[in-house]
């Protein structure tokens, strides 16, 4: 499989990395030998996809957050709603990065439990090209070791 123009995104509810394949060329004992690599090209934290429930519904002094509040919600609720808004940030950046560096095709890696709702999330252009889709979280993996996950 050709790996140039491959754009290679891991992430779950608090972190996102996005990396391009590069290709490395090489004469070994007299024969050509070809190798990849990952190079960053983003990265981004979502702090509130880290934070316990409570720390996101007040702040410093204890007060609820305006924007959070909702009478007609429970707790479980607002752990839902919260973590579909997170859900679809994370899929609006995977949309401007795609955009921005216009791969080929696309290999993406994003925790089992809500896979599908980022896959959902995501526009046209971005499901046409995701060629590899990984349910599991490889945000901590070493990105020497990463392109082995999509093999």
């Amino acid at each position: 499989m050709k790996l140039e123009n491959t754009l290679v995104i891991v992430a779950d509810l608090g972190e996102l990395k996005a990396f391009s394949i590069e290709k490395h060329e090489g004469t070994v004992r007299n024969e050509m030998k070809s190798s990849h690599s990952l190079k960053l090209i983003n990265a981004e934290s979502f702090f509130k996809g880290r934070k316990k429930l409570g720390e996101v519904l007040s702040d410093s002094a204890g007060r609820v957050e305006q924007g959070l509040r909702h009478d007609t919600l429970d707790r479980p609720q607002l752990m839902i709603e919260r973590e579909k808004r997170n859900i679809k940030e994370i899929a609006d950046d995977i949309e401007e990065i795609v955009k921005e560096t216009k791969p080929q095709q696309l290999f993406l890696a994003f925790p089992k439990e809500h896979n599908r709702e980022l896959i959902n999330e995501l526009g046209e252009k971005s499901k046409a090209i995701l060629t590899k889709n990984v349910a599991s979280d490889l945000v901590k993996i070493e990105k020497d070791k990463l392109l082995t996950h999509f093999e």
